[in-house]
Protein backbone atom coordinates (compact mmCIF):
# COMPACT_ATOMS: atom_id res chain seq x y z
CA UNK A 1 0.00 0.00 0.00
CA UNK A 2 2.83 2.36 0.86
CA UNK A 3 4.40 1.69 -2.52
CA UNK A 4 1.12 2.41 -4.29
CA UNK A 5 0.68 5.69 -2.39
CA UNK A 6 4.22 6.69 -3.26
CA UNK A 7 3.61 6.01 -6.95
CA UNK A 8 0.40 8.07 -6.86
CA UNK A 9 2.22 10.94 -5.18
CA UNK A 10 4.97 10.85 -7.81
CA UNK A 11 2.39 10.84 -10.60
CA UNK A 12 0.60 13.83 -9.10
CA UNK A 13 3.89 15.69 -8.71
CA UNK A 14 4.83 15.00 -12.32
CA UNK A 15 1.45 16.22 -13.51
CA UNK A 16 1.78 19.44 -11.50
CA UNK A 17 5.26 20.08 -12.87
CA UNK A 18 4.14 19.48 -16.42
CA UNK A 19 1.07 21.71 -16.15
CA UNK A 20 1.45 25.14 -17.76
CA UNK A 21 1.79 28.05 -15.34
CA UNK A 22 -1.27 30.27 -15.10
CA UNK A 23 -1.40 33.37 -17.29
CA UNK A 24 -0.10 36.20 -15.06
CA UNK A 25 -2.53 38.60 -16.75
CA UNK A 26 -5.54 36.35 -16.28
CA UNK A 27 -7.08 38.75 -13.74
CA UNK A 28 -7.20 41.73 -16.11
CA UNK A 29 -10.71 43.02 -16.71
CA UNK A 30 -11.48 45.57 -19.40
CA UNK A 31 -14.23 48.15 -19.22
CA UNK A 32 -15.51 51.41 -20.65
CA UNK A 33 -16.01 54.58 -18.62
CA UNK A 34 -18.43 57.42 -19.20
CA UNK A 35 -16.73 60.28 -21.04
CA UNK A 36 -18.09 63.14 -23.14
CA UNK A 37 -20.88 61.55 -25.23
CA UNK A 38 -19.87 57.98 -24.39
CA UNK A 39 -22.56 56.44 -22.16
CA UNK A 40 -21.54 52.89 -21.24
CA UNK A 41 -25.05 52.03 -20.04
CA UNK A 42 -26.55 52.86 -23.44
CA UNK A 43 -23.66 51.15 -25.25
CA UNK A 44 -23.73 47.97 -23.13
CA UNK A 45 -24.97 45.61 -25.89
CA UNK A 46 -22.20 46.85 -28.20
CA UNK A 47 -19.58 46.52 -25.48
CA UNK A 48 -20.75 43.02 -24.61
CA UNK A 49 -20.44 41.99 -28.24
CA UNK A 50 -16.94 43.44 -28.41
CA UNK A 51 -15.86 41.44 -25.35
CA UNK A 52 -15.64 44.07 -22.61
CA UNK A 53 -16.06 42.82 -19.04
CA UNK A 54 -17.70 45.72 -17.21
CA UNK A 55 -19.16 49.23 -17.34
CA UNK A 56 -18.04 52.42 -15.57
CA UNK A 57 -20.93 54.91 -15.66
CA UNK A 58 -20.97 58.43 -14.20
CA UNK A 59 -21.95 58.47 -10.52
CA UNK A 60 -22.51 62.23 -10.48
CA UNK A 61 -25.29 61.84 -13.03
CA UNK A 62 -26.99 58.92 -11.28
CA UNK A 63 -26.78 60.46 -7.81
CA UNK A 64 -28.57 63.59 -8.99
CA UNK A 65 -31.12 61.75 -11.18
CA UNK A 66 -34.76 61.14 -10.39
CA UNK A 67 -35.94 57.81 -8.99
CA UNK A 68 -37.43 56.99 -12.40
CA UNK A 69 -34.11 57.71 -14.14
CA UNK A 70 -32.21 55.55 -11.65
CA UNK A 71 -34.70 52.72 -12.21
CA UNK A 72 -34.21 53.08 -15.96
CA UNK A 73 -30.46 52.87 -15.48
CA UNK A 74 -30.84 49.67 -13.47
CA UNK A 75 -33.00 48.22 -16.23
CA UNK A 76 -30.37 49.18 -18.80
CA UNK A 77 -27.70 47.34 -16.82
CA UNK A 78 -29.88 44.23 -16.59
CA UNK A 79 -30.74 44.33 -20.28
CA UNK A 80 -27.21 45.10 -21.45
CA UNK A 81 -25.70 41.96 -19.95
CA UNK A 82 -22.51 43.69 -18.75
CA UNK A 83 -22.06 44.40 -15.02
CA UNK A 84 -21.21 47.74 -13.46
CA UNK A 85 -17.96 47.34 -11.53
CA UNK A 86 -16.74 50.93 -11.24
CA UNK A 87 -18.06 54.49 -11.50
CA UNK A 88 -16.31 57.71 -12.46
CA UNK A 89 -17.45 61.36 -12.32
CA UNK A 90 -17.84 61.17 -8.52
CA UNK A 91 -19.16 64.70 -7.90
CA UNK A 92 -21.64 66.69 -10.01
CA UNK A 93 -19.41 69.44 -11.38
CA UNK A 94 -18.64 72.45 -9.22
CA UNK A 95 -21.95 72.35 -7.33
CA UNK A 96 -20.39 70.46 -4.39
CA UNK A 97 -16.88 71.91 -3.95
CA UNK A 98 -14.43 70.00 -1.77
CA UNK A 99 -11.78 72.74 -1.58
CA UNK A 100 -12.00 76.48 -1.19
CA UNK A 101 -13.98 78.96 0.94
CA UNK A 102 -17.38 77.70 -0.31
CA UNK A 103 -17.01 74.18 1.14
CA UNK A 104 -20.23 73.03 2.82
CA UNK A 105 -19.52 69.81 4.72
CA UNK A 106 -23.18 69.21 5.53
CA UNK A 107 -24.01 69.30 1.83
CA UNK A 108 -21.06 67.04 1.05
CA UNK A 109 -22.19 64.53 3.65
CA UNK A 110 -25.77 64.49 2.36
CA UNK A 111 -24.44 63.76 -1.12
CA UNK A 112 -22.08 61.03 0.10
CA UNK A 113 -24.87 59.31 2.03
CA UNK A 114 -26.85 59.06 -1.20
CA UNK A 115 -24.11 58.57 -3.80
CA UNK A 116 -21.86 55.93 -2.24
CA UNK A 117 -24.59 53.41 -1.30
CA UNK A 118 -26.13 54.02 -4.73
CA UNK A 119 -22.84 53.16 -6.44
CA UNK A 120 -22.53 49.97 -4.38
CA UNK A 121 -26.13 49.01 -5.17
CA UNK A 122 -25.29 49.03 -8.88
CA UNK A 123 -22.37 46.68 -8.26
CA UNK A 124 -19.54 49.23 -8.33
CA UNK A 125 -16.50 48.37 -6.25
CA UNK A 126 -14.52 51.50 -7.14
CA UNK A 127 -15.59 55.15 -7.34
CA UNK A 128 -13.05 57.32 -9.16
CA UNK A 129 -12.45 60.70 -7.54
CA UNK A 130 -11.56 62.90 -10.48
CA UNK A 131 -14.12 65.72 -10.29
CA UNK A 132 -11.78 68.52 -11.43
CA UNK A 133 -14.24 71.39 -10.99
CA UNK A 134 -15.07 70.37 -7.43
CA UNK A 135 -11.45 70.15 -6.31
CA UNK A 136 -9.91 73.16 -8.09
CA UNK A 137 -8.42 75.77 -5.75
CA UNK A 138 -9.76 79.29 -6.27
CA UNK A 139 -7.11 81.92 -7.01
CA UNK A 140 -5.32 82.91 -3.86
CA UNK A 141 -6.56 79.96 -1.81
CA UNK A 142 -3.74 78.30 0.12
CA UNK A 143 -2.56 74.93 -1.17
CA UNK A 144 -2.01 73.64 2.36
CA UNK A 145 -5.60 74.40 3.35
CA UNK A 146 -6.89 72.73 0.16
CA UNK A 147 -4.86 69.62 1.00
CA UNK A 148 -6.32 69.58 4.51
CA UNK A 149 -9.83 69.84 3.04
CA UNK A 150 -9.16 66.97 0.65
CA UNK A 151 -7.95 64.74 3.48
CA UNK A 152 -11.04 65.57 5.54
CA UNK A 153 -13.37 64.92 2.59
CA UNK A 154 -11.82 61.55 1.78
CA UNK A 155 -11.95 60.47 5.41
CA UNK A 156 -15.67 61.30 5.45
CA UNK A 157 -16.04 59.16 2.32
CA UNK A 158 -14.32 56.35 4.20
CA UNK A 159 -16.63 56.83 7.18
CA UNK A 160 -19.75 56.54 4.99
CA UNK A 161 -18.37 53.40 3.32
CA UNK A 162 -17.43 51.78 6.62
CA UNK A 163 -20.59 52.89 8.38
CA UNK A 164 -22.79 51.35 5.70
CA UNK A 165 -20.71 48.18 5.35
CA UNK A 166 -20.11 48.86 1.64
CA UNK A 167 -17.68 46.80 -0.43
CA UNK A 168 -16.37 49.96 -2.04
CA UNK A 169 -13.23 52.06 -2.35
CA UNK A 170 -12.76 55.67 -3.47
CA UNK A 171 -9.81 56.06 -5.85
CA UNK A 172 -7.91 59.34 -5.99
CA UNK A 173 -7.26 60.27 -9.62
CA UNK A 174 -4.34 62.50 -10.61
CA UNK A 175 -5.50 64.89 -13.34
CA UNK A 176 -3.51 66.96 -15.82
CA UNK A 177 -2.93 70.65 -15.15
CA UNK A 178 -5.29 71.94 -17.90
CA UNK A 179 -8.18 70.40 -15.90
CA UNK A 180 -7.37 71.27 -12.27
CA UNK A 181 -4.68 72.74 -10.05
CA UNK A 182 -4.74 70.04 -7.36
CA UNK A 183 -3.27 66.51 -7.44
CA UNK A 184 -1.70 66.63 -10.90
CA UNK A 185 0.62 63.63 -10.52
CA UNK A 186 0.51 60.12 -9.17
CA UNK A 187 3.20 61.12 -6.69
CA UNK A 188 0.83 63.77 -5.30
CA UNK A 189 -2.08 61.29 -5.28
CA UNK A 190 0.05 58.84 -3.30
CA UNK A 191 0.98 61.55 -0.79
CA UNK A 192 -2.73 62.34 -0.33
CA UNK A 193 -3.53 58.63 0.02
CA UNK A 194 -0.92 58.27 2.76
CA UNK A 195 -2.29 61.32 4.57
CA UNK A 196 -5.86 59.94 4.45
CA UNK A 197 -4.67 56.53 5.70
CA UNK A 198 -7.97 54.66 5.37
CA UNK A 199 -8.47 51.25 3.71
CA UNK A 200 -11.53 52.60 1.90
CA UNK A 201 -9.34 54.99 -0.13
CA UNK A 202 -6.80 54.13 -2.85
CA UNK A 203 -5.44 55.62 -6.06
CA UNK A 204 -6.28 55.19 -9.73
CA UNK A 205 -3.60 55.15 -12.43
CA UNK A 206 -5.06 57.13 -15.31
CA UNK A 207 -2.54 56.49 -18.04
CA UNK A 208 -3.74 59.42 -20.18
CA UNK A 209 -3.10 62.04 -17.50
CA UNK A 210 0.27 60.62 -16.46
CA UNK A 211 1.46 60.45 -20.07
CA UNK A 212 0.20 63.98 -20.78
CA UNK A 213 2.13 65.30 -17.76
CA UNK A 214 5.18 63.17 -18.56
CA UNK A 215 5.37 61.55 -15.13
CA UNK A 216 8.05 58.90 -14.66
CA UNK A 217 6.50 55.39 -15.06
CA UNK A 218 8.71 54.32 -12.15
CA UNK A 219 6.25 56.10 -9.83
CA UNK A 220 3.55 53.70 -11.07
CA UNK A 221 5.83 50.71 -10.68
CA UNK A 222 6.46 51.64 -7.05
CA UNK A 223 2.84 52.34 -6.12
CA UNK A 224 2.01 48.71 -5.35
CA UNK A 225 -1.07 48.03 -3.26
CA UNK A 226 -2.20 51.67 -3.36
CA UNK A 227 -3.47 51.10 -6.94
CA UNK A 228 -7.11 50.02 -6.94
CA UNK A 229 -8.14 50.96 -10.49
CA UNK A 230 -6.71 52.01 -13.86
CA UNK A 231 -7.91 53.97 -16.88
CA UNK A 232 -6.40 54.45 -20.31
CA UNK A 233 -6.67 56.49 -23.50
CA UNK A 234 -4.46 57.35 -26.42
CA UNK A 235 -2.87 60.74 -25.77
CA UNK A 236 -2.64 62.84 -28.91
CA UNK A 237 -5.46 63.24 -29.65
CA UNK A 238 -7.27 61.68 -26.70
CA UNK A 239 -9.05 58.64 -28.06
CA UNK A 240 -9.67 54.90 -27.84
CA UNK A 241 -6.51 52.80 -28.25
CA UNK A 242 -6.05 51.51 -31.78
CA UNK A 243 -3.39 50.17 -34.09
CA UNK A 244 -1.11 52.97 -35.25
CA UNK A 245 -1.83 55.29 -32.32
CA UNK A 246 0.74 56.89 -30.01
CA UNK A 247 1.20 53.81 -27.82
CA UNK A 248 4.83 54.76 -27.30
CA UNK A 249 3.53 57.51 -24.99
CA UNK A 250 1.16 55.42 -22.88
CA UNK A 251 2.37 51.80 -23.12
CA UNK A 252 5.22 52.36 -20.61
CA UNK A 253 2.60 53.07 -17.94
CA UNK A 254 0.78 49.84 -18.74
CA UNK A 255 4.08 47.99 -18.36
CA UNK A 256 4.63 49.80 -15.05
CA UNK A 257 1.21 48.64 -13.83
CA UNK A 258 2.31 45.06 -14.39
CA UNK A 259 5.59 45.77 -12.63
CA UNK A 260 3.64 47.19 -9.67
CA UNK A 261 1.84 43.86 -9.39
CA UNK A 262 -1.50 45.32 -10.43
CA UNK A 263 -3.91 42.90 -12.07
CA UNK A 264 -7.38 44.34 -12.17
CA UNK A 265 -9.76 46.62 -13.98
CA UNK A 266 -8.62 48.82 -16.87
CA UNK A 267 -11.19 51.22 -18.33
CA UNK A 268 -11.08 53.03 -21.64
CA UNK A 269 -11.96 56.65 -20.83
CA UNK A 270 -12.02 58.68 -24.02
CA UNK A 271 -14.39 60.33 -26.51
CA UNK A 272 -15.91 58.41 -29.39
CA UNK A 273 -18.44 59.31 -32.03
CA UNK A 274 -18.88 55.63 -32.95
CA UNK A 275 -18.50 53.15 -30.09
CA UNK A 276 -19.39 50.23 -32.38
CA UNK A 277 -16.43 51.16 -34.61
CA UNK A 278 -13.96 51.77 -31.77
CA UNK A 279 -14.77 49.09 -29.19
CA UNK A 280 -13.39 45.93 -30.80
CA UNK A 281 -10.11 47.45 -32.05
CA UNK A 282 -9.53 49.15 -28.69
CA UNK A 283 -9.90 45.91 -26.74
CA UNK A 284 -7.64 44.05 -29.15
CA UNK A 285 -5.03 46.79 -28.87
CA UNK A 286 -5.09 46.75 -25.06
CA UNK A 287 -4.78 42.99 -24.90
CA UNK A 288 -1.76 43.14 -27.21
CA UNK A 289 -0.11 45.84 -25.11
CA UNK A 290 -0.79 44.53 -21.62
CA UNK A 291 -1.01 40.75 -21.89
Amino acid sequence: MRRLLALVALALLATACAAPSPNPASAWRFGVAAFDRVDPLAAAPILRGAGFDYLEPALGKLATASDAEVAAARAAVAAGGVPVEAMNWFLPGASIPVVGPAVDTARQDAYLRRALPLAASFGARVVVFGSPAARTRPNGFAREEAERQLVAFLRRCADVIAGNGLDLVVAIEPLRRPETNTVNSLAEALALWRAVDRPQVGVVVDVFHLAFEGEDPAVVAGAGAAIVHAQVAAVAPRGWPRTGDDAARYAPYLAALRQAGYRGRLSVEAPSDDVARDAGPALARLRTLIE
